[in-house]
């Protein structure tokens, strides 16, 4: 009897298996083979989003590479520096040198050198936090070295960095060391009871901030930029520095600061960036586009890749300092440096070029670190050994220049959000060019063809089925996920299609579907790039913020491109679909939450939509810079430089001034 029992338990328990993995799934890519199998082909198909953001890039890149490849003549490379310097520094014009207001708030002294706590500004009212490390035999006037350190919260004090600096100086070379903005004591958002970021560690402090500059058409790239450049005033304040002689250096983070500072500022006269220079080919392929200040506006739109960072420099000395297994690809540097290597020629100065490269990853080398030392001995013409010394690190604490250890909680002074909002020229809406501004803004292509729409089966929910099918389209990029529900015995001659910020399915969780079914109205929904089968769980960047992951913008806004716009572009598919399989019907939308900014986008450019009924319609877009503290997943949906011309309120009042009727909910 017992087995009986046994054996009906497992015939059981085998039919419920086998009825379970034939049920059909809601992923439109089920492959109807039990299990969760899917079409083999689009198996990486929720990774679209960034497919769509490199494939742009890399079409961008190749056409830069094809346009180099021409240039041999001095003359061609200066027409390409001039025309490449405005990349960076072609924003930089808000910016005004005002006094630096600077002060020595403490000295701590050692047997060879003293180190000066200095505080000045860079704008009235951001301060920048800094150390003067001063060698008590030097030449005088001496060469400067400044120091740039990477993302760490503690700043330039961090042990690894101090061991550069005292190097340095314990070598003869001044060393100016200065806190980047969102590390050490210049937090943007500090709390006051622990002393931490409210908002996470460095790269966050970056991004998090870097979102509001990009929506007023700019980029956190222009205040590292800035900082550096008044961290030159600052030094030509002092007698003790040869201003003929300066150089600059940093690693990972430092390195992206060298390499942009060096390229904007003419008086750092030998740059040597540290475990950064790569390609951007090569960064996308690998670790992704980087936290904000590593992207400069529509950079690579622009025609701008790594090696015009010292294209832009040539024929000064640049040494690129590399390790093998970096995750800044080695690759990328060394095909790189195998392009600055002909600008360099052709100026006339091969020899001021290098590279040196050692075994290691993400780090600092001893090999490099003397490859650092002789190059600054010799290009700043301060002869002697480039041994790596040991060196005794001062503490965090004995570094401070605040009497907190923080600026934002020792003084009333402005922030990135605060500046921001003072350097925004503000918006200007011309009506009648709005919809060519909004794609530029956006970066709206609208080049995709429906070349396929595949029924991959259905599902029964709330008694009616839905169909399932994936579009695809003449790029081969990606496959829109789709579901069609309709009432089979009522149709009322209208097609709502429903936008819903995290995808189709939730809709399918909505009461109110039951209820426009069982009305005879036709529901067509899609999984946008970046929701719902095309959300990408797996993906990492180090800008990610509330779990909203904005290293997808950044990369987007380096190709010319937004999130809405790519929506946009996706939603233009949807829409190509719905005009072949539902012809002649009245066709409206019905828009939830944070979708909102993406169907706007489409609609202002292509409007096929009778009605649309907004649900949760968010706050404009504006409230992300005049909030210090935003909501992520709203800035996500918003694209970089609108605010310059328009906000999601001027784009309803542009559909209900063309003839669209607009209810919000």
């Amino acid at each position: 009897m017992n087995r009986l029992l046994i054996f009906i338990t497992l015939a059981f328990l085998i039919l419920s298996q086998i009825v379970h993995a034939q049920k059909p799934a809601e992923s439109v890519f089920f492959g109807n083979r039990g299990g969760e199998r899917q079409w083999l082909t689009y198996q990486d198909n929720h990774r679209a989003l960034y497919r769509i953001i490199t494939n742009e890039a890399f079409s961008q890149l190749e056409e830069r590479v094809e346009k180099v490849s021409k240039f041999q003549s001095a003359e061609d490379w200066k027409a390409h520096q001039n025309e490449i310097k405005t990349v960076l520094n072609g924003s930089l014009a808000k910016f005004k040198k005002t006094p630096l207001n600077a002060r020595t708030t403490g000295i701590l002294e050692r047997e060879t050198f003293i180190v000066e706590k200095v505080l000045f500004e860079s704008h009235p009212g951001f301060y920048v936090t800094a150390g003067l490390f001063l060698p008590k035999k030097s030449q005088n006037p001496a060469p400067a070295v400044i120091y740039a350190c990477g993302h760490t919260d503690m700043g330039f004090r961090s042990e690894t960095y101090q061991h550069v600096i005292l190097n340095l100086v314990e070598k003869g070379f001044i060393v100016l060391a200065f806190d980047p903005l969102g590390q050490g004591e210049r937090l943007q958002y500090p709390d006051a009871e622990t002393g931490k970021s409210k908002v996470g560690g460095s790269t966050k402090e970056h991004s998090y901030a870097g979102i509001q500059t990009l929506l007023t058409g700019s980029s956190l790239t222009d205040y590292f930029i800035w900082d550096g450049i008044r961290v030159l005033d600052y030094l030509e304040t002092r007698p003790e520095v040869d201003m003929k002689r300066i150089g600059m250096t940093g690693r990972s983070g430092g390195g992206t600061q060298t390499a942009q500072i060096a390229a904007c500022d003419e008086r750092i006269y030998a740059a040597a960036p540290e475990c950064y220079i790569t390609s951007f080919k090569r960064l996308l392929q690998s670790i992704g586009p980087q936290d904000a200040e590593q992207n400069p506006y529509n950079a690579i739109a622009k025609g701008f890749d790594h090696a015009d960072y010292l294209h832009i420099r040539a024929p000064k000395p640049a040494l690129m300092i590399t390790t093998t297994h970096d995750f800044f690809s080695i690759q990328g540097a060394r095909e790189t440096f195998a392009e600055v290597q002909k600008s360099y020629a052709a100026l006339g100065k091969h020899e001021n070029v290098q590279m040196v490269e050692d075994f290691g990853v993400h780090e600092s080398t001893k090999n490099n670190r003397e490859s650092l030392y002789a190059f600054f001995q010799k290009h700043l013409d301060l002869p002697g050994d480039p041994t790596d010394l040991e060196t005794k690190p001062f503490s965090v604490e004995e570094l401070w220049v605040t009497p907190t250890g923080q600026a934002g909680t020792s003084f009333d002074c402005e922030t990135i959000f605060s500046l921001n909002r003072k350097y925004f020229p503000g918006k200007k809406v011309p009506e009648n060019d709005l919809p060519k501004l909004v794609a530029q803004t956006a970066g709206i292509d609208f080049q995709k063809n429906l070349t396929a729409a595949v029924y991959t089966g259905k599902f029964t929910k709330t008694d009616f089925p839905v169909e399932k099918y994936f579009l695809e389209n003449n790029w081969a990029d990606y496959a829109l996920p789709v579901y069609v529900i309709k009432n089979e015995n009522k149709n009322s001659g209208k097609l709502i299609v429903w936008f819903h910020p995290e995808g189709k399915k939730k809709l399918l969780e909505e009461p109110k579907l039951a209820e426009l079914i069982q009305a005879g109205h036709s529901i067509v929904s899609a999984d946008l790039p970046g929701t719902g089968e095309l959300h990408d769980p797996e993906f990492t960047g180090d800008g990610v913020i509330q779990g909203v992951p904005f290293n997808y913008t950044f990369g987007a806004n380096l190709a010319g491109k937004s999130i809405p716009g790519i929506q946009a572009e996706a939603i233009d598919l949807l829409m190509q679909f719905t005009e072949n399989k539902f012809p002649g019907k009245t066709t409206e939308a019905m828009v939830q939450g944070n979708a909102t900014s993406a169907v706007l986008h489409y609609a202002v450019l292509k409007n096929p939509f009778s009605k649309i009924t907004f649900r949760n319609f968010p706050g404009p877009v504006e409230e992300l810079t005049t909030q210090e503290y935003y909501d992520p997943a709203l800035a996500f949906t918003a694209a970089p430089g609108s605010l310059l011309h328009y906000d999601l309120p001027d784009l309803t009042k542009y559909l209900h001034h063309t003839g669209t009727e607009i209810i919000t909910e």
